[in-house]
């Protein structure tokens, strides 16, 4: 399960990044991962398959998209660490992936100091 939680949190934050992009596409050198996507796991959107995909494909990665994958990690890391007790204070009923990120943001004006720092952005609005 915790495993589930960290692709879970590793997603959001790529997939935010990517969703972050303007809608002509990202400017040139943003999507660190964006051959690697094209070439690899054409057709997968954000989300946990994409995850998967990009580290089935590790070794034929760039350095560039391993090195922003690794500060993925890391941030998701970060974030876990931060966020941890606010987690198990205002959503420890709550089922992880969007619904769990949900939560926390509906609970942002409670949470802690670190914990609001350390989220991520929200994905644009897809109305």
């Amino acid at each position: 399960m915790n495993l589930f939680i960290r692709y879970s949190a590793i997603t959001l934050l790529f997939a935010g990044s990517v969703w972050a992009q303007p809608a002509g596409g990202p400017p040139p050198g943003e999507d660190k991962c964006r051959t690697e996507r094209e070439t690899y796991c054409k057709g997968i959107r954000p989300g946990p398959e994409l995850h998967q995909c990009l580290n089935d494909n590790a070794s034929k990665l760039s350095a560039t998209c391993k090195a922003h994958l690794a500060e993925m990690k890391e941030r998701h890391e970060k974030f876990k660490a931060a966020c941890a007790e606010d987690e198990a204070k205002y959503c420890k009923n709550v089922e992880h992936g969007p619904a769990h990120m949900r939560c926390l943001r509906e609970n942002e004006s409670k949470l802690s100091a670190s914990c609001k720092a350390a989220l991520p952005p929200p994905p644009p609005d897809r109305r």
